[in-house]
């Protein structure tokens, strides 16, 4: 705001004008005190309010697209410094952002503090105090929204420090709703029929070998049985009848394929079902241990399984290693290599790797990602063509990853493998699968 001295040289018209700029001064600085809550903000006064409890580690910013995963890396001594004290680990992105923290354990001994959690806010915060912070020396951080920057800080102190919440209230989602029922689970059809349906379904996909095994669960409601397996892929189900009128309970089975010394988890389905499946692909003879929980004590339940060749069209040169989840991948998802031409092979090791790659103008193209050695805890696989973008990632208990794509008037494609885990080794095939038709959308 200007003002003008209409009488310049005289003191009661300079008074004015002094009471008015301060008073504008005034009214600018009240508008500024509030302080904008930003990322940078509040990440400097968690830091701040933290470090009355301890040395507060902080990490780089990273910013992350949705899909991708980052290990946590915080110093050793964070974990070993003090036996008896606690760790605790913060997240901040912004208020609108969402993102998955695992703290990492492997899925047999996974415990309650042990399964994901995701933010609110913007914001997650995780303490663990004693024996249990090495629970939080592998932490993986997932982005669930599109694009971010996100930031990570971590304090070792002799007790939890404030909550995050209580040094950033605006960051407090407040009272959580209650989640809503689902109803009562709807009745399944009785056992004799799902398991005529299941054989049906075996013989319509061409199963070269189905047998079927009733087992009884224990008091517990569980049960183990030894199975050799032939080379090829074999779908295991596990079917289970109601529950009798006095006990009115659901079924829900869950069931585990692993090597007969345990060390070895293959394919599992934990899922709330009366049935379980699981798909196990093997390239040589071996024997496995299927085991189930879940089952009324001392009732009866079906195992079924069916078994099929390996996929057509894998070159046998491959290691049976390869072939074998490579195949698993592909019946999964109900993908077949008939008449395709494989283009590219490739082996690769942790971390994202970009592959540029030539392809024939107006060809169609299928990816596939396994984990070929190590324990993937992220596996995925993204291609590019002449502006167009296709993305896969491998889920729970899966070997792989597989996806298509067409190259339209491009000659050129990227395909981007993003891979973490311990001592990973990842291989990929890509095989041209047709041709799009001339003045066709590319898909």
């Amino acid at each position: 705001m200007t003002v003008r001295a209409r009488r310049p040289g005289t003191d009661t018209r300079r008074a004015p004008t002094r009471i008015l700029l301060v008073a504008a001064a005034g009214v600018t600085l009240g508008a500024a005190t509030p302080a904008r809550a930003d990322l940078g903000t509040d990440v400097e006064r968690l830091a701040l309010a933290w470090s009355a409890f301890g040395h507060v580690h902080r990490l780089k910013p990273r910013l992350l697209e949705r899909g991708e995963a980052l290990p946590l890396l915080f110093p050793p001594e964070l974990v070993t410094g003090k036996p008896d004290g606690c760790l605790t680990v913060a997240v901040l992105g912004t208020t609108s952002m969402q993102f998955l923290v695992d703290p990492g354990a492997s899925l047999g001994v996974r415990g309650a503090l042990d399964m994901p959690e995701g933010s609110l806010a913007g914001a997650l915060e995780l303490t663990r105090c004693g024996p249990q912070k090495e629970q939080l020396a592998s932490v993986v951080l997932e982005m669930r929204s599109p694009r971010g920057v996100l930031e990570a800080l971590a304090v070792a102190s002799e007790r939890p420090p404030p909550a995050l919440t209580a040094i950033l209230p605006h960051r407090d989602p407040g009272p959580m709703a209650p989640p809503g029922g689902s109803g009562p689970r709807p009745t399944v059809a009785p056992l004799a029929v799902r398991v005529q349906a299941v054989e049906q379904r075996a013989a319509r996909s061409g199963a070269l070998e189905l047998t079927n095994e009733d087992l009884t669960a224990s008091a517990a409601g569980t049960g183990v049985e030894l199975v050799p397996l032939g080379t090829g892929c074999h779908e295991f189900e596990l079917l289970a009848g109601e529950r009798t009128e006095s006990d009115r309970r659901s079924v829900d089975l869950d069931l585990e394929i692993s090597s007969i010394d345990g060390s070895r988890q293959l394919a599992t389905d934990k899922s709330e079902s009366n049935d379980a499946r699981a798909l196990v692909c093997v390239g040589e003879p071996l024997p496995v241990s299927v085991r189930f929980a879940g089952a009324p004590p001392g009732a009866h339940v079906t195992l079924l399984r069916a078994r099929w060749d390996l996929a057509a069209g894998l070159p046998e040169r491959w290691p049976a290693e390869a072939r074998a989840p490579m195949s698993a991948v592909l019946r999964e998802q109900r993908l077949g290599l008939a008449g395709a031409k494989l283009v590219d092979e490739a082996l690769g090791v942790q971390g994202s790797t970009a592959m540029p790659l030539e392809v024939e103008p107006g060809a169609c193209y299928l990816a596939l990602v396994i984990e070929l050695r190590g324990t993937a805890q992220t596996l995925a696989l993204a291609a590019r063509s002449g502006g167009r973008e296709a993305q896969s990632r491998a889920s729970l208990d899966a070997p792989g990853a597989a996806l298509s794509f067409c190259a339209g008037s491009s000659p050129r494609a990227l395909v981007e493998v993003e891979a973490r885990g311990l001592s990973l080794v990842w291989m990929t095939a890509l095989w041209q699968t047709g041709r799009v038709r001339l003045g066709e959308e590319t898909p």
